[in-house]
């Protein structure tokens, strides 16, 4: 089993979410801001198609014609509803497995490279161990629950950290919406399944994944005030509230109150802290000294309920509001 980078801060159980597994990593430093079984091996459902279009953009040209052959009508939803003899660029059908989740597309691509589906799923395989996965095996281009598939939190992280690396992927994964045409002139509109692009305060480009066995699944890239993080998840039975929890206690504004409230209390004033709101009624879980999500949450409920800006930093309102609950009022400024 891989081993997770220095320095890596894995909270299992701290957050609230229905995933089975989760994971956020810092690009830049490489550091785990977040685990939640993250070498579990489980069905990466469509976020598989970041991997396809990895391996089809190494073996076709953007610009090459596909012809699209009989058996397109027998592939399971979700589709582009592509239509036999129908020519395509190359470009139009990634953008149909990216954008849409179309999985004619995604299959027709992966014949047109490899010539069977059990060679692209070789290349697949030997592109994911280049990459660095260690946890993953791939047996078709969609994602469909075909044959033993799997991967793990932690590899789709490396596969998107790889795919943010192509402009043409990121360009693709960002739009809301696209049109594509075939070269016979017949137009498809396609709408992103990613909902994090019209809800998100930050930057969130990802791919979406749902089988019935799979549950719920992404793996993205977030982008906000310089900073680059990785997200990936899988076994979700409620994605976008997941999402929401990961994105505002890991990587939003809770991220901003955490490093502000580092700066002013030290690990002891903390745990007075916690104790504080535990008597004023709001609890904080374990008082461990640490202004982690769930105590800032309390912190902006406490404030809420004071007539507080409830910006979930303690700082001298809020400080002299605590003192009322034996918070020593000499920590006040």
């Amino acid at each position: 089993m891989p081993v997770d980078p220095v320095g890596a801060t894995p909270g299992t159980g701290l957050l609230p979410i229905s995933a089975s597994s989760a994971l956020l990593l810092d690009v830049a430093t490489q550091r785990v801001l977040y685990a939640k079984d993250p070498h579990s091996r489980r069905q990466p459902a469509s976020t598989t198609k970041i991997l396809t279009a990895l391996v089809v953009m190494e073996r076709l040209s953007l610009d090459q014609t596909v012809r699209i052959p009989s058996w397109v009508g027998s592939v399971e939803p979700s589709k582009a509803n592509l239509r036999p003899r129908e020519r395509y660029r190359v470009r139009d059908l990634l953008h149909a497995t990216l954008i849409s989740s179309a999985n004619d597309a995604a299959e027709v691509l992966s014949i047109a490279a490899a010539g069977s589906r059990a060679q692209f799923a070789q290349w697949m395989n030997t592109k994911a161990r280049a990459i660095g996965c260690r946890d993953s095996h791939f047996t078709n281009a969609s994602g469909l629950p075909l044959g033993y598939q799997y991967s793990s939190v932690y590899d789709l992280a490396l596969i998107m950290k790889e795919a943010k690396k192509n402009p043409f992927l990121v360009d693709s994964l960002s739009r809301k919406y696209h049109s594509i045409r075939s070269l016979e002139g017949r137009r498809i509109n396609l709408k992103n399944h990613n909902r994090l692009l019209w809800r998100s305060r930050q930057s969130v480009i990802g791919k979406t994944g749902y089988t019935r066995k799979g549950m719920h699944c992404f793996v993205g890239r977030i982008q906000w005030k310089g900073r680059e993080v990785l997200i990936s998840m899988l076994g979700s039975h409620r994605l976008w509230k997941d999402l929401k929890v990961l994105l505002d206690y890991q990587f939003g504004l809770a991220f901003y109150k955490m490093v502000q409230n580092r700066k002013v209390w030290s690990k002891t004033q903390t745990r007075e802290i916690q104790e504080a709101l535990e008597r004023a009624g709001y609890p904080t879980g374990a008082r461990d000294g640490k202004l982690g999500p769930r105590t800032i949450h309390s912190v902006e409920r406490f404030q809420k309920a004071r007539g507080l800006a409830p910006d979930g930093v303690v700082g001298s309102k809020t400080c002299r509001e605590l003192s009322r609950y034996g918070f020593p009022k000499s920590y006040c400024r």
